[in-house]
């Protein structure tokens, strides 16, 4: 049996940290507009890690219930986006790529809420791309309450 090597990352002060111990089984970068103000970028790039194989190691997030059926995670010290938590989605952590140790070694299935992609904003990465979610995940998380 191959062993991954932990993924592993946390906020910008450090107070909060993570670690996986699987890889990541989808990789998405979203535009819509809960994303763009959660994160304060143009966009918001999230692995998805399977949650038996996730821990936090170090304190953890602060939750916002940013819809009916979904929370966001941030560090409560310095902001940091961190996570954000699905209901439909309860077998998996949603982590932002930009809180990893080693981004790099992750990848993006595709672009979700690209009916709201900012019209500067331009990646020609070639992935596949959606106006809403993806067919690949059910997602609730786009009601805002």
């Amino acid at each position: 049996m191959n062993e991954v090597r932990p993924f592993e990352g946390g906020c910008l002060c450090g107070a909060v940290r993570y670690r996986a111990t699987e890889a990541p089984v989808r990789g998405v970068m979203c535009h819509c507009p809960q994303c763009r103000r959660h994160s304060g970028a143009p966009a918001l790039s999230f692995v998805h890690f399977p949650v038996r194989s996730f821990t936090w190691t170090r304190g953890g997030p602060r939750l916002y219930q940013s819809s009916e059926f979904a929370q966001r995670g941030f560090c409560a010290n310095c902001g940091s986006t961190l996570s954000m938590h699905e209901e439909v989605l309860a077998e998996r952590m949603l982590i932002a790529v930009g809180s990893l140790d080693e981004p790099n070694r992750v990848h993006i299935d595709d672009h979700v809420w690209t009916k709201d992609q900012l019209a500067w904003f331009k990646i020609d990465d070639g992935l596949p791309r959606f106006e809403t979610n993806s067919s690949a995940v059910a997602t609730k998380a786009h009601v805002r309450t």
